[in-house]
């Protein structure tokens, strides 16, 4: 028997071909392990796998529509098991979920248990794991979920199928994000900036841009702007971040402006980039980047990106933000 596999996943065609035929065959193995960085669509694959398994449809699968689907959907579907997506995987946690995993099915179909963070569990919990997959209970399928296999005993990946996810193609990314409502050059840089894994693309893009676009409006200004200009601004920043954050430690504001070093570093590459006649990362700002490579040298860009590196050690030592985010701008400039 044929089916129309209804699963909406962009690249990674040989795992789910693989999966597919599975679901055919109706013949499942007692581990899998399915594994590569993160946010490349493991557990996506992984719950459309086993929504599919499970669907009662002679044509479609999952239809959505089913007994089994409808049950997966409001998390009451007895004969699915999952850890590791909320909880931490704790041994604690491990054996009374392994506990659970032993007992008779009440449907006395196939079970399957999803452990998500694998590369998390420590050596106890790993012994306690494989135990199970030794002598795994009757009718039962364990999906081992994980980003790393570096930390993993040899002894569980020996008894585990392996199944290894890459970051998708630039083509794939592309097509996906057609189902979402961008401009192109958004698309090119959304596409720029995940390496292929749209669970980092989803991050980015979870606010439309706009925490992305705060921050590059914000340090183009600095970079256009005079040092009158430029130190004014940052005043304003950091008495914003000052009455937003009443009880707020220096580190605290440290962290809070972390994460503009690293668009700023993005910035910076995008700079040199341009000055090699190179594309840059960030296609939005194409326009206003051109306009800033004219002031700088390649040689200037490369000490400033050795200036922004040692401003993110001294943050990390609990620097004053705001003094060296205005030594950081001075050197810049």
């Amino acid at each position: 028997m044929s089916y129309e596999f209804k699963w909406p996943v962009y690249g990674h065609s040989s795992q789910t071909q693989f999966l597919k035929s599975l679901i055919l065959q109706k013949r499942l193995a007692n581990a899998y392990l399915f594994y590569g960085p993160a946010g490349l669509g493991k557990k996506f694959v992984a719950d459309f796998f086993v929504r599919s398994f499970y669907c009662q449809s002679d044509s479609t699968k999952p239809c959505g529509q089913c007994q089994n689907c409808l049950a997966i959907g409001k998390k009451i579907f007895f004969d699915l098991y999952k850890l590791g997506d909320r909880e931490e995987l704790s041994i604690d946690n491990i054996r009374g979920f392994l506990q659970k995993l032993s007992l008779s099915s009440l449907t006395a179909n196939h079970k399957i248990a999803l452990i998500y963070g694998a590369d998390t569990i420590n050596l106890f919990g790993a012994n306690a794991l494989l135990k199970t997959l030794e002598e795994p209970p009757a009718k039962t399928t364990l999906i081992l979920i994980s980003d790393s296999i570096e930390n993993l005993p040899a002894t569980v990946l020996s008894r585990c199928q392996l199944l290894k996810f890459r970051p998708i193609s630039r083509q794939n990314m592309l097509l996906w994000l057609e189902n979402f409502d961008f401009s192109p050059a958004e698309r090119e840089t959304i596409v720029n900036l995940s390496f292929g894994r749209p669970g980092l693309a989803l991050k980015i893009m979870e606010d439309n841009l706009a925490e992305f676009k705060k921050a590059n409006n914000f340090i183009i200004k600095m970079l256009s702007g005079s040092r009158f200009n430029y130190m004014q601004t940052l005043d304003k920043w950091f008495e914003i971040l000052k009455k937003e954050n009443p009880d707020s430690k220096i580190s605290d504001l440290g962290s809070l402006t972390k994460k503009y070093l690293a668009w700023l570093e993005l910035i910076l590459r995008d700079l040199l980039y341009l000055k090699l006649k190179r594309e840059p990362v960030n296609e939005i700002y194409q326009t206003e980047l051109t306009n800033i490579a004219k002031d700088f040298s390649q040689e200037g860009i490369l000490k400033n990106l050795l200036s922004l590196d040692k401003a993110k050690q001294r943050l990390d030592r609990n620097a004053s933000p705001q003094l060296l985010w205005e030594n950081l701008f001075l050197e810049i400039k």
